[in-house]
C-alpha cells in the first residue's frame, strides 16, 4: 500500500505525454527520466491525457490538439520535420516548440552513403546469390561502380546535406549543391562544394540525393519532368520527406531503364501501398523511414528531451527551440 508520503510526492510529479509507441522506445525513455516526472505513454487515448500534461513529447501535433493543451509548458518534437506540427497554432496557444536535432546529420548522412553505395556495388543483388548458394566472381561486375570520381549533387546543404558532402569528400567526388543559402566560403572550399542551379543539379549528377525541409516549395520537387531531365544511368536518393517527389513518376523513370537505381527512406504516404510496383524492382534500396534511427541517437535525445524540460521549469530557454 502506498503511504501518505510517498503518495504525496507522486501527486507533485509532473507529467509527461510521451507519444511514441514503440516498445524499445519507451523503454529507452523510461531509462533516462529523470524522478520528478511521470511519464504516460498514451495508446489510443492520447486526448483524455492531453490536458493533463505538463510536457508532449511527440512525432506529430494535430491541430485538434493544441486547444487541448491547458496546462503544456513545452512541446518537444521528436524528430526535426515540423510538416507534422500545427506550428502556427502553438504559437498561438504560447506553447514553445522544440526539435530534437541531435545525431541525427550524422544518423541520416551515414544512411545516405549507404544507400548510395549498395546501389553502386550491386550490394542486395550479390548478397541475395551468396545465401542462395551461388558464388559468382563476376556476376554483376558490368553494373557495379565507383563512388570514386563520380559527380553528386545535393539538393537542400542544411545540417544534414553538409554532413553528406563531408562524408563524400573523402570519396574524391565532384560534389555540386543547391540551396538558397550558400555556406561560408572556407566550407566550399574545405569540401569542395560547387553552388549550381537546381537545373544543373539534375541534368549532370551521377547521383542526386535530397535533404530539403517539407514546403510548399518542396513539395513535389521530382516529378516525371525532373526524372526525364536527369543523366541517363544516375542515382536518385531521397531520405528527407516522400511527399518531395512523385512515386509513380519515379517507379515510370526507373523502370524504362533510364536511371539507373533509387535508395528511398520516405515515400507518399507512409507506408507505401504494398501493392505499388516500385517496390518490386530490382534496382532499387528501401528503408522504412529510419535513417536517423541508432541507439545512439535515441538516448541522446531521450535525455535532451528531459533535459528541455527541467530547464523550462527552470526559467531557461529549451534547446532547439523553433524561433517565431
Amino acid at each position: 500500500m502506498v503511504g501518505w508520503e510517498e503518495w504525496s510526492m507522486m501527486a507533485k510529479r509532473l507529467l509527461i505525454v510521451y507519444n511514441l509507441d514503440h516498445p524499445w522506445v519507451r523503454s529507452v525513455a523510461l531509462e533516462h527520466v529523470p524522478e520528478e516526472f511521470e511519464l504516460r505513454f498514451p495508446d489510443d487515448a492520447i486526448e483524455s491525457l492531453l490536458p493533463k500534461a505538463d510536457f508532449l513529447v511527440s512525432g506529430r501535433v494535430l491541430p485538434e490538439w493544441v486547444p487541448l493543451l491547458k496546462n503544456c509548458r513545452l512541446v518537444q518534437k521528436f524528430g526535426v520535420g515540423l510538416d507534422t506540427v500545427d506550428v502556427e497554432g502553438l504559437r498561438r496557444a504560447g506553447i514553445p516548440l522544440a526539435t530534437s536535432p541531435t545525431l541525427t546529420p550524422e544518423g541520416v548522412a551515414e544512411h545516405t552513403l549507404m544507400l548510395i553505395l549498395a546501389l553502386w556495388r550491386q550490394l542486395i543483388p550479390i548478397h541475395l546469390g551468396v545465401r542462395e548458394g551461388g558464388f559468382d566472381v563476376f556476376g554483376c561486375r558490368e553494373d557495379i561502380h565507383l563512388l570514386h570520381g563520380k559527380r553528386v549533387g545535393i539538393v537542400g546543404l542544411g545540417r544534414i546535406g553538409r554532413k553528406v558532402a563531408r562524408l563524400l569528400h573523402a570519396f574524391e567526388v565532384d560534389t555540386l549543391y543547391s540551396d538558397p543559402l550558400r555556406p561560408p566560403p572556407e566550407l566550399e572550399w574545405e569540401l569542395g562544394l560547387q553552388a549550381v542551379s537546381f537545373d544543373e543539379i539534375i541534368t549532370c549528377s551521377d547521383v542526386v540525393t535530397v535533404h530539403t525541409p517539407l514546403t510548399a516549395e518542396t513539395r513535389r520537387l521530382f516529378g516525371a519532368a525532373e526524372f526525364a531531365r536527369m543523366k541517363p544511368g544516375a542515382l536518385f536518393i531521397n531520405t528527407c520527406r516522400g511527399d518531395t517527389y512523385d512515386l509513380d513518376a519515379l517507379h515510370r523513370a526507373l523502370a524504362s531503364g533510364h536511371l539507373g537505381g533509387a535508395g528511398l527512406d520516405v515515400f507518399h504516404p507512409e507506408p507505401p501501398p504494398p501493392e505499388h510496383p516500385l517496390l518490386r524492382l530490382p534496382n532499387v534500396v528501401l528503408t522504412p523511414h529510419n535513417a536517423s534511427g541508432t541507439v545512439e541517437r535515441h538516448h541522446a535525445i531521450a535525455r535532451e528531451h528531459f533535459i528541455n524540460c527541467q530547464r523550462v521549469l527552470a526559467g531557461e530557454v529549451p534547446l532547439h527551440l523553433v524561433e517565431g
